[in-house]
């Protein structure tokens, strides 16, 4: 993935932001979908965040994916190397700030509708895997790492698990080193 940082927002962006003032409507949600981004219309636009249009020249492709973390850091999709997503970022963070996920997808010349979903991004340590699935159920627990069964230990996804009660499932996905986007669910 690539990594950039962003210019920090001047006071007067950030009141605009917060006013709404130049903020598209995704008035075409459908064209998201031509290109393989699912817009959840099937169960109802609240399966996303944000959902917004942005005028963003110079950048290649039809789709693009990245996560914007704490601190204006984004992590762009290793098919889009070290592309500028600082208009489409910007355009998501007048409704949504960071940690977030989006996905973006042309809709004509140089307009994207990006659509984004808050995550849960925690710091921590595991080598050589990119996800990690942890089950925990009355005396029963199950570690999996990238699909397969581990005899090994996640302290730290224990610790997310035990947060939401005894039993839980916890999935940990890879966003880049050390960083991890975590979702727990109470059992």
């Amino acid at each position: 993935m690539g990594l950039f940082r962003r210019k920090r927002e001047t006071h007067e962006e950030q009141l605009l932001r917060e006013a709404g003032i130049g903020r598209i409507q995704l008035d075409r949600p459908n064209v998201l979908e031509t290109v393989g981004v699912p817009t959840g219309r099937a169960v109802g636009q609240a399966d996303w965040d944000a959902s917004v249009t942005v005028n963003a020249p110079g950048l290649a492709g039809e789709t693009i994916e990245f996560t914007t973390l704490e601190g204006g850091d984004v992590l762009v999709g290793e098919e889009q190397d070290d592309a500028d997503v600082s208009a489409l970022a910007d355009a998501v963070e007048k409704e949504l700030g960071p940690p977030y996920r989006a996905r973006a997808a042309r809709q004509s010349g140089d307009l994207w509708a990006v659509l984004a979903n808050r995550i849960d991004v925690h710091r921590f340590s595991f080598p050589r895997a990119d996800t990690l699935e942890l089950s925990r159920k009355d005396s029963w627990q199950e570690l999996r790492v990238d699909g397969e069964p581990s005899m090994g230990r996640a302290p730290d996804l224990e610790r997310l698990g035990e947060r939401a009660g005894a039993d839980f499932f916890v999935k940990a996905e890879r966003l880049d080193s050390d960083l991890w986007e975590v979702r727990v669910t109470a059992l």
